[in-house]
């Protein structure tokens, strides 16, 4: 190599180290790539995480007090909240490679309406040294409070119906656990609950344990710990006055429910809803009295109901309930009628040795046996009448839509089951046209024009069809073997129980035209089946079945088919549904 080459090689060794030294001095700095939520962003929740993401990993202990935000976040250290433990209010967590890191507060929820300033000063570098000296600023703004947006009933009603269910509509989905503590009924009412819609978070239903009372002004109130699902809570308190009138004349379901023996509670639930999803109000109508003597009452122990109910119905308009009641605290039993008041729950009338009432389609009339007698009360002139004597009854009447024909299900000293027919207006008692032998369970149908009985015998056994209130020239005849009826779901089909009585019954529609049948689906368990009480509107039907708990429920399903609705939902190790009717 020449002199000159020698001279260039030197310079090039000279400048190496150089290079290399000023290439350290100007690499680039870590920078944020990305912001959630990002600068300016509005409506951002109260519980929303902050996240930072930088374009490589960055030096912990680098960002550790410079993280800062404006106004300050009410319960959270931001520099703690980087050695911050699982469970605190607030903690930053990194990403794997330490690529960014995210701010969780769940227990630190932002201010809502707020604008918030986050900045992160300068100063934080990577693993290599570079540094970033600039301060990085951004800001959002919280989303507004949830507000009620309507409450049923409105502020200032009046005429409230006594056993509705009440509702508080939010602007948006709330949290179920802090909401429903914070809305309440006053005066208070024992056993209320509040439920939200399962499909609705932003919707909850209060259902009273008991009817209203007539007269009373309540106040339905949502306090500010009512919160929504992201922590933001209510700006201030907001509540609906109102007075309650009288009972819904809308269908209800009627529940016993008890324990062991005989049920102690009666239970009113209406079947109607304002919006799918809503639950249904079950409400305690009546409870059996507790013994108060230390030693006893009776046969019936301290603290343990002195009478328990054997049945209840309501009649049509929702006005009047009668209940059958037992005697508990004498071995001998013995059951009487009370017709009560459904709406104060005073007792009207009590009927001794008394049992299976029915009510008129006009509300007006209770049907019921008195021993071997068949009597009939009218509520509004306190009248009381004895049909003509006959065979003893073995199930509650059935009247006919224009409430004049009464269908009568007796027995015979021999034991002889047979259906005949009573007239109201005249107090008459006959036996249905055509009609012999053996037979029970029989269902009017809505037009009156027809009965379906279940009929025994050499003739065919199942469920038969004759005319009756001016149809009475059509010959009985036999619809479905094997079927028991239940009652009409329309003037042109039968509900009937298909094999009842055997492992695997079966609740079916039989056409009346052709006797084709058809399951209906859902179809409740086998086990239900002898539970099933159809509504005098034929369009829904009730019945027993256990839940997930093991506890009996009461449920309704429209005969159409669709998901069963409960009714009650009695938590375990205290009352469960032992039957249910529907109006």
């Amino acid at each position: 190599m020449g002199r000159r080459g020698v001279r260039r090689l030197a310079r090039v060794l000279v400048l190496l180290p150089l290079t290399a030294a000023l290439s350290g001095c100007f690499a680039s700095p870590p920078q944020i790539i990305a912001l959630d939520p990002n600068r300016g962003s509005v409506g951002v929740p109260g519980d929303a995480p902050i996240v930072v993401q930088f374009d490589r990993p960055v030096v912990r202990s680098s960002v550790v007090g410079r993280f800062g935000v404006s106004p300050p976040i009410s319960g959270c250290d931001l520099t703690a909240a980087f050695s911050a433990k699982p469970g605190a209010p607030c903690r930053v967590v990194w990403q794997s490679g330490d690529t960014g890191f995210t701010l969780l507060h769940p227990g630190a929820e932002l201010a809502s309406s707020t604008p918030y300033s986050f900045l992160l000063q300068g100063g934080f570098s990577d693993p290599e040294g570079a540094v970033n000296s600039v301060d990085h600023r951004w800001d959002i703004t919280t989303a507004s409070p949830p507000q009620v947006v309507a409450m049923t009933p409105p502020q200032g009603s009046t005429g409230v119906p006594l056993d509705l269910p009440l509702v508080v509509a939010f602007t948006s989905a709330m949290a179920p656990a802090a909401t429903r503590s914070a809305i309440t009924i006053s005066p208070a009412i024992p056993g209320t609950r509040v439920v939200p819609n399962p499909r609705d978070h932003g919707r909850f239903v209060v259902l009273p344990g008991r009817p209203l009372q007539p007269g009373v002004a309540y106040r339905l109130t949502v306090g500010t710990a009512a919160t929504d699902e992201h922590g933001q809570a209510l700006a201030a308190p907001v509540s609906s006055s109102f007075t309650a009138g009288t009972m819904s004349p809308v269908p209800h379901a009627v529940v016993l429910a008890g324990g062991t023996g005989p049920a102690s509670e009666v239970d009113l639930a209406a079947l109607t809803t304002a919006a799918q999803g809503d639950p249904v109000a079950d409400e305690t109508e009546l409870t059996a009295p507790l013994c108060p003597d230390a030693s006893g009452c009776g046969a019936v122990p301290h603290g343990a109901p002195v009478y328990g109910y054997l049945s209840a119905t309501l009649s049509p308009n929702a006005a009047w309930l009668a209940a059958v009641e037992v005697d508990r605290t004498n071995a001998a039993g013995g059951t009487a009628i009370a017709v009560i008041n459904a709406a104060t729950r005073a007792v009207v009338h009590v009927f001794p040795d008394a049992s299976m009432p029915s009510w008129s389609p006009d509300s007006t009339t209770l049907a019921f046996a008195s021993g071997a007698a068949t009597m009939l009360y009218q509520v509004p002139t306190a009248t009381l009448t004895q049909l003509p004597p006959g065979n003893p009854l073995l199930a509650p009447p059935v009247w006919e839509p224009r409430g004049e024909l009464i269908v009568l299900a007796s027995g015979s000293p021999a034991g002889v089951q047979t259906v005949e027919l009573a007239d109201a207006l005249v107090s008459a008692r006959y036996p249905v046209p055509g009609l012999t032998g053996a037979s029970s369970d029989p269902a009017v149908s809505p037009d009156g024009t027809q009965l379906a009985v279940l009929r025994q015998g050499a003739l065919g056994s199942g469920a038969w069809l004759m005319g009756i209130a001016g149809n009475g020239s059509a010959q009985p005849r036999l619809l479905a073997a094997d079927a028991t009826p239940l009652g009409w779901t329309d003037p042109g089909t039968l509900l009937a129980v298909s094999g009842a009585g055997s492992e695997a019954p079966a609740l079916v529609q039989v056409s009346v035209s052709g006797g084709a049948e058809q399951r209906v689906s859902p179809a409740p368990a086998a086990g239900a089946i002898s539970s099933v009480s159809l509504s005098s509107s034929g369009r829904q039907f009730g019945f027993i079945a256990v839940d997930g708990a093991g506890v009996p429920q009461a449920l309704v399903e429209s005969v159409q088919g669709g998901s069963p609705v409960a009714v009650t939902s009695f938590p375990p190790g205290g009352l469960s549904a032992m039957a249910v009717s529907l109006s």
